[in-house]
Formats: C-alpha cells, structure tokens, sequence
C-alpha cells in the first residue's frame, strides 16, 4: 500500500494528513494541512501517546505547482510522553514521509534540487532554479550534493591510483577512478601502504592499476592485488623518458658543446662543465652521533653581468631618496606660487605635516637611521666569520654548531647573516678579507673586489634534452610534409 494518500490528486499527501485550505496568490499558493492520526510515536522511547500537548505553525516549501511557488502552512501537534522512565516529556510528532526534522523543504523539493544540481553546475542551478519556481543559492546546492551517498561501484577492472592534496605540502589523500567509466569512485585519507592495500583486498576483480612512481602504492598493489598487471600513466611514462633521456646527458657532458654565455647564480657547477669538489668531512667526536652535511663548493657562485651593473646601478633606498626628493622640490615649487599649504598637499596627495617640514627645512631633510640595538647573533658573529674562513660553508652544519654554543635565537635570523656572508663572499671572491662592522652588524668586504673570471659553461643535461626534444619535433614535421607521422602529435 501506497505511503500517500492518493484521494487528493492536486497535492498527494502522506496517509493521515488532509488539506484544510488553500489560499492562491499570483505568485504562489499556500496550503494548510495538518495531521489526524490520532496517536504519534515518541522518538526516544517509541512508545504511542495520544495526549496532545498543543500545537504549532511549520512553513515549509514544496514543489512548484504550474510556475507557482507551494507553501506548505503545516500544523505540527505535540504530545506528552507517558512512559515514566522516557527522559522526553513532551515530543512533536514525526513526518518522516513529507519533511524532515528541522528542515525547510519537503523531501520531493529535496531531492528534486539534488538531480538539478548533478545535472549542472551550482552556479547555473542558481540561475536556473527561480525559472522553474524554486529557490536555491549555490552554496546551499553544493552543501545538499556533498551529502548525498554515491553508491560504490560493484566491480572496478581498470583502476587508476593518484595522489592529491587535502592541504598541499602538509596533507595528501589517495584518488581512485575507475579508468574506464573515466569517473571518481573512492577517495582515501591518506596515502600509506596499509590504507590502499585494505581497499584492494576488498576488490580482487582488478586486471590493471595505473599509477605513480610512489614506491607505496606499488608495494600496496602487490600485496592487495597481486593478480593485478602494474602501468605506469602517460604522465610518468614520459616523465621516465625525460629523466632518463637527462640522465644520459649527464654522464655525457663531456661531448656536449660550450655556450657563450653568462651563468647565472641558478646554475650549479656541474652545468658549467666543472667537477664538483668535496670538503674533507670532520671527525665526529666518539660520544655524539655522526651527522651528514651535504659538501659546498669552494668556488663561490658568480652573479651575472646584468644582475650586478643592475644592482650597483640604482638600488632601492637610491631610488627612495629621489622620490622623496623630488617630493621636495614640487613643495617648493608650488610654495613659491603663494599656494597654501592645505592645497599643496591636496595637489600632491601629501600629509599636511609632511608639507609643512619640507617648507621649514632649508634643504632637502635626509632620513636618520635608527641607531643599530644589537642583536642576538652578536656573540656568535666572530665564531661564524671564523669558521667561514677555513672552509665551512655549509649555513645549517654552522646553524648546528652555534646552537650548540649557546645561540637560542631563530634559524631565519641566522640564515639572514649567512646570506649577506656569502653575498659578500661571491663579490669578494674569497673569504680571507671579510671582516666585521665596529658595532659587529654587518659584513664588509675590500672597496675594490676583485675582476670575476668569465665562465663559459658547456650546455646543461637539461637544455641538451630540450634541444633533442626540438630537433625531433621538427624531423616529425619534415616526416609529416613528406606523408609520415609526428612523433610529436602535431598534425
């Protein structure tokens, strides 16, 4: 038997609830209905009352009715519980069949607003809603789609396997689609061995898995799915080819050809065509544990041509002076012209205090530097510097060792001072003439570095790949004019 009462083909309503009015309007038509069953269920215990407590008014929206907004005006009754252990004295009867508890609409608006919002995009249901009579916001949408239950797919052949990041660079998540209804089907917490393994083993139907080069899901596949064939995606696949392709490169740098051109700071010396020298690793002492730095260079990188005539040209604070000095001479200028202060600095979008120091001021006021307060790096300078100058130019084994001196200040504090060490460093060229300010701030180098060493630096793996990758896209192209195939896909 059916659930609703079919006696009102206008508006079918569950059994026990009958139509008491009907007021139309214009725009919509409001419904009062109410209920006559004569007892109702408690929810806690389920046990029948019929002693009604009282009742109230409930509004609640149905499905349009011939472009009509349907409101339904539904009085709900409440009952008193009369089970003496039920800690429910008075409950409201239940409706499970029209309208859930709490909720605004009626459970055919519901789902009608769902199948609108998976046919299209929240935004475009947002538009399209109002022109079918019902009222929707998108985020409403999106927060009734995201409850929705997908079903689970009863046999999956294909299986992709993919990382993705609930929060990229802290959180990650698994993402399984099956390949080849090219749809989502699971997604994972995380992405550890254990998890995918556990899935796996509730789907022995899979033939393939397509994925990564993540050394967990391969051993997740292997013991989740051991009759399962592994691939690797068109992503990886080429990705292979690349690193492989610059792997070859790398073990023949010795053939590739020289480039007339500046290197840059991003270019390691191995790209320049030098061979990297390793420092002498320190002996650690028998009653610590022994610590791995990774080697730097003895060479110190050399800034490019344009970097440097760009830095020494104009630098930030130069350009700040000229500003404000500029600034200054407009001030005076329009002062000169018996024009107020007030307008002066309206004219020049100026505070009126600022115009009026300029005015005062004889000649251009310069900016006083605050007086340097010291710092908690201080006693640590000197050590730093020291080390810096036999050799150590490794930022975190010398980070390691002040700490162990006694240094409780931050790690970007510390990179700070080592940055401006080797910046003062590369222009230098060594680090024999670095010494300290009088106050101990800053690093300072010879008024007169000297000339750098003009590199020519033969061509990186990664050009050469690159360069292999243009020739044969172009050898495709001659082959594709002359009736071939690309290889490049081009047509």
């Amino acid at each position: 038997m059916s659930t609703f009462d079919l006696d009102s083909p206008f508006l079918p309503l569950p059994c026990g609830i009958v139509i008491a009015s009907v007021q139309p309007t214009p725009t919509s038509l409001v419904v009062q209905i109410a209920c006559r069953l004569p007892c109702a269920a408690c929810p806690l215990c389920q046990q029948p009352s019929e002693r009604v407590h009282g009742n109230y008014q409930r509004t609640v929206a149905d499905l349009p009715c011939a472009g009509r907004n349907v409101i339904l005006a539904l009085t709900v009754r409440k009952f008193v519980c009369g089970t003496p252990t039920c800690p429910r004295k008075i409950f409201t009867e239940r409706l499970p069949d029209l309208v859930q508890s709490y909720a605004r609409i009626t459970n055919r608006l519901r789902d009608a607003l769902v199948a609108l919002g998976l046919a299209a995009s929240a935004e475009v249901s947002e538009r399209l809603a109002p022109l079918l009579g019902m009222l929707v916001s998108a985020p409403t949408l999106l927060r009734r789609l995201r409850a929705v239950a997908c079903p689970p797919p009863k046999s999956v052949r294909i299986l992709g396997v993919d990382d993705w990041a609930w929060k990229k660079g802290q959180t990650y998540g698994t993402l399984l689609v099956d390949l080849e209804l090219r749809k989502p089907i699971e997604l994972l917490p995380d992405r550890k061995e254990e998890t995918l393994t556990a899935w796996l083993l509730n789907h022995p139907e899979i033939d393939v898995i397509s994925r990564d080069r993540g050394g967990e899901y391969a051993a997740a596949a292997r013991k989740g799915a051991p009759q399962a064939q592994q691939i690797a995606d068109k992503f990886h696949l080429l990705k292979n080819l690349r690193d492989d392709i610059r792997d070859l490169m790398a073990r023949k740098q010795k053939v590739l050809p020289e480039v007339e051109e500046i290197s840059s700071d991003g270019i390691p010396l191995q790209a320049r065509g030098k061979r990297q020298e390793r420092a002498e690793p320190e002996v650690p002492k028998p009653d610590e544990p022994e610590k791995h730095w990774r080697s730097m260079s003895k060479e110190p990188r050399q800034a490019s041509a344009g970097q440097t005539s760009q830095m020494s040209a104009q630098s930030g604070s130069q350009v700040s002076r000229a500003n404000r000095s500029a600034r200054y001479e407009a001030v005076r200028a329009l002062h000169q012209q018996a024009i107020s202060q007030r307008e002066i600095a309206r004219r020049l979008n100026m505070s009126r205090q600022t115009v009026q120091k300029f005015l005062v001021s004889e000649s251009f006021p310069e900016r006083s530097k605050s007086p340097y307060r010291g710092s908690i790096l201080d006693p640590y300078k000197p050590y730093v510097l020291q080390r810096w100058k036999a050799g150590c130019w490794n930022g975190s084994q010398l980070y390691a060792e002040v700490k162990e001196l006694g240094y409780t200040g931050s790690a970007a504090l510390f990179r700070l001072f080592i940055s401006s060490v080797r910046k003062h460093h590369q222009a230098a060229g060594t680090s024999t003439v670095l010494t300290l300010d009088a106050d101990g701030a800053k690093v300072s180098g010879p008024a007169d570095p000297p000339p750098k060493p003009l590199l020519t630096p033969r061509l990186s793996p990664t050009r050469a790949r690159l360069s292999l990758r243009e020739s044969s896209c172009q050898t495709g192209r001659e082959a594709t004019l002359a009736g071939g195939t690309n290889p490049c896909g081009s047509r």
